[in-house]
């Protein structure tokens, strides 16, 4: 019952919305006669036209409903006084309900001719005014998809860090120092960066920059680096026999700003994407942990802070491919990562930092 009420009721709306809106397209209008020729009875007729379709299936429309009303209760009296068993009672109930289904599509069959031939009369009124007359009925334009402009976000990086004897951009053909400065395959680089990804215009170019903070470790193994107490400097990297040595690294932190260009077709900024550009930074400080095992002492964590000759800039090139929040990318730096007296015991450095990274956008 619910829903057969629902269909009548949404094509007496129909009808009743149609029928002033197209009060005057029911038939075309016959073409502009002389002046004495009044045009208002063609007008009225028209109209009546119209609006009497409309009433009459609305009428048909009421009147189903109003004699299944009747019937469906005649039929509720019945079975309460139990002057009718139950399974009659169901057949009487299908019957009443497939007959104003029945009635119910006749009705909107003759909606759907109806609109049929208020379609084709718009066509041929087109046609009998001819081109130069132009309706005030415009399709809906199709919206546009915006394109996005800026992507902003925090940035994570983790890598992998490798010495070289000369700064290079084909890493993989490059010659590993070997002096003893070598640091072991556990050396790594790590940072976070805060980022701005502007797009220029409506291209597929964007422009990267950011700020944030980079930590180079370098992982000595079996290795000490003895620091003098007075500039604390590195003094020399020499084997360790007195204690069980279980890890020597160096730490060095720099503030470092990127810049980049980044090719990215996406309208969002989320495909498949490839940056180039350069970075920048300024030494912070650096930090040496050595742990090892101590006979009477245990396990033993000796941390010391200090600048160790770090250089004091770092700079050079990084490249990455990436796909949404991700990359992977390589980046060489271009200055040496310490700078110290050529005096000293130890061969001074001179190597440069190499690293194999992947990123994630946090947010």
């Amino acid at each position: 019952m619910v829903n057969f009420t629902f269909k009548a009721v949404a094509l007496t709306a129909i009808l009743a919305s149609a029928a002033p809106q197209l009060r005057a397209q029911d038939a075309p209008p016959a073409m502009p006669q002389a002046p004495a020729m009044p045009q208002a009875p063609a007008e009225a007729q028209s109209s009546d036209s119209t609006q009497s379709r409309a009433a009459r299936m609305s009428a048909e429309i009421a009147a189903a409903i109003s004699e299944y009303t009747k019937d469906m209760a005649a039929l509720e009296k019945q079975i309460r006084d139990k002057d009718i068993t139950k399974e009659d009672a169901e057949r009487r109930r299908k019957e009443l309900n497939d007959r104003l289904e029945e009635r119910l599509e006749a009705i909107e069959s003759m909606a759907e001719a109806w609109a049929d031939n208020l379609e084709e009369s718009i066509e041929n009124l087109e046609l009998n005014l001819g081109e130069n007359l132009k309706l005030n009925i415009e399709p809906a334009k199709p919206k546009r998809k915006k394109f996005k402009k800026k992507l902003d976000g925090m940035v994570l990086l983790v890598g992998s860090n490798t010495l070289l004897n000369a700064p290079t951009t084909d890493i993989a053909s490059a010659d590993l120092y070997s002096g003893d400065w070598n640091s072991s395959n556990r050396s790594s680089t790590f940072g976070i960066y805060f980022t701005n990804q502007r797009r220029l215009g409506r291209t597929p170019l964007w422009a990267k920059s950011g700020w944030g903070f980079t930590g180079y470790t370098y992982d000595f193994g079996q290795k000490m680096l003895a620091v003098p107490p007075m500039n604390g400097g590195i003094a020399l990297i020499s084997p360790v026999n007195s204690v069980e040595l279980r890890r020597s690294n160096l730490t060095m932190s720099y503030f470092e700003v990127p810049l980049s260009l980044v090719i990215n077709p996406s309208r969002r900024g989320k495909g498949l994407s490839f940056s180039a550009g350069g970075f920048a930074g300024i030494r912070l400080g650096g930090t040496r942990q050595m742990v090892y095992r101590s006979e009477g002492m245990g396990r033993v964590t000796e941390t010391t802070n200090g600048n160790f000759y770090g250089s004091l800039f770092s700079y050079g090139l990084q490249a990455e491919l990436g796909f949404r929040r991700f990359t992977l990318g390589v980046r060489q730096n271009f200055n040496e990562p310490f700078v110290v007296p050529a005096t000293w015991s130890s061969t001074p450095p001179q190597f440069y930092n190499a690293s194999v990274f992947a990123t994630v956008c946090l947010f």
